[in-house]
């Protein structure tokens, strides 16, 4: 496996991409998938959806993990719906852990992009490059 760097996050987000396409990035190098259509996929879901929610970088690791222990119509099993949740459920606790928050809005200090009124300083963003490392490691972690 790759190692999601926070210097790489930043050069991906500086280059344009959102966090939850840093993840997608990330997921898709590691699972060897197309990089393009993941790319293209998760381009709606950073800064929470642009609604200050959930926060880009965990919307797109949960995605990596519907890659990985998701389900469907032909392999649908009450198992596989646990573990999936199971899996969700820790990337999240893990994220909380570590940050105090995956929505949006409380990692970048109150502002949301949602709120019209609501304003951005020079260092709102500055911690996204570390958010998007430290959920590629704990999704790295539990996808082993």
């Amino acid at each position: 496996m790759s190692k999601m760097t926070e210097e790489k996050a930043n050069e991906l987000m500086d280059a344009g991409y959102h966090c939850s396409q840093v993840l997608a990035y990330h997921v898709a190098e590691e699972l060897g998938l197309d990089k393009a259509e993941w790319l293209k996929l998760t381009s709606g879901l950073g800064g929470g959806c642009n609604h200050g929610d959930t926060c880009g970088a965990i919307t797109g690791a949960i995605i990596g993990l519907g890659a990985v222990y998701g389900f469907c119509e032909e392999n649908y099993s009450e198992e596989k719906d646990e573990i999936i949740k199971e899996k969700v459920k820790e990337l999240q606790e893990r994220f909380i852990e570590k940050h105090g928050s995956v929505l949006c809005r409380d990692l970048l200090d109150g502002y949301d992009n949602a709120d019209p009124n609501s304003e951005s300083s020079d260092d709102t963003w500055d911690n996204c490059g570390m958010y998007c490392a430290d959920a590629a490691v704990i999704w790295d972690e539990i996808v082993g």
